[in-house]
């Protein structure tokens, strides 16, 4: 699953470049315990889980087209 949020990382950063930070978090070590609101909720979702902003968008698989997607719309709202 690293690999693949790695890789999900490097696309994300050819498209918006410094715009976003990709973080990969291992939910089986005590890493998790520094994001309180996503550990509250690992029971009720499948991995891997998109957080984008602090907020849960997406579980059980990553898709570089749709978080690209989401990103997108959230730049167009900012504008």
């Amino acid at each position: 699953m690293k690999q693949e949020a790695e890789e999900l990382g490097a696309t994300l950063k050819g498209d918006f470049g410094d715009d976003v930070t990709i973080k990969f978090v291992d939910v089986s070590t005590e890493d998790v315990n520094q994001y309180p609101n996503i550990a509250a909720i690992l029971g009720k979702v499948r991995l891997p889980l998109t957080v984008i902003n602090n907020e849960p968008r997406f579980h059980g698989g990553i898709s570089a087209d749709v978080i690209t997607n989401a990103l997108k719309e959230m730049q167009q709202k900012e504008q």
